[in-house]
């Protein structure tokens, strides 16, 4: 049976503080990248692998938008409250709202501001945010019963971070 998968940019739903963010530049426009590897592992001289866990769970979230993007001056306000207070964490959402795809965090800061840059175009913006305590999902953009399954193990997924709180 064949599959047909769609995938929409503008159902890409960004949530920072609860606020939605947007005014992306055309391209990439988010990237989410795990900052250490769960597992290491070594090889003895006699041809053993042992492998240790790291449970690391920091990411790296860039978020690029074009200058005119009213949601920079969110950002700036969110930097500028951790810069005063040091108390500028807040939850961050990305769910592809055309697929399973989903990141989630309670704690999230910005790590880093963009250059300011004026020119006679839409300069691109890269805000560099990171989180911690973080759930993600890399999913699909299938049909609407294989996005359920993804979603029952999105759900699934959690539990093992709820496991702390209960």
């Amino acid at each position: 049976m064949t599959q047909l998968a769609t995938y929409m940019p503008e159902e890409v739903t960004i949530l920072l503080a609860g606020i939605p963010v947007s005014g992306f530049i055309q391209g990439s426009f988010i990237s989410v990248d795990k900052d250490v590897k769960p597992f290491t592992s070594k090889r003895t001289a006699d041809g053993t692998v042992s492998r240790m866990y790291n449970n690391d769970q920091t990411y790296t979230i860039t978020l690029t938008l074009y200058s005119g993007s009213d949601s920079n001056q969110l950002l700036t306000r969110l930097w500028q409250l951790d810069e005063i207070t040091q108390r500028g964490k807040f939850p961050l959402m990305i769910k592809d709202g055309s697929g399973s795809d989903l990141f989630f965090s309670t704690t999230t800061w910005i790590e880093g501001i963009p250059s300011l840059v004026k020119s006679n175009q839409y300069e691109p913006r890269a805000w560099t945010l990171r989180s911690s305590s973080a759930i993600i999902n890399i999913g699909g953009n299938g049909d609407a019963e294989s996005i359920l399954n993804d979603i029952v193990s999105i759900a699934a997924s959690t539990l093992p971070s709820l496991n702390g709180l209960i």
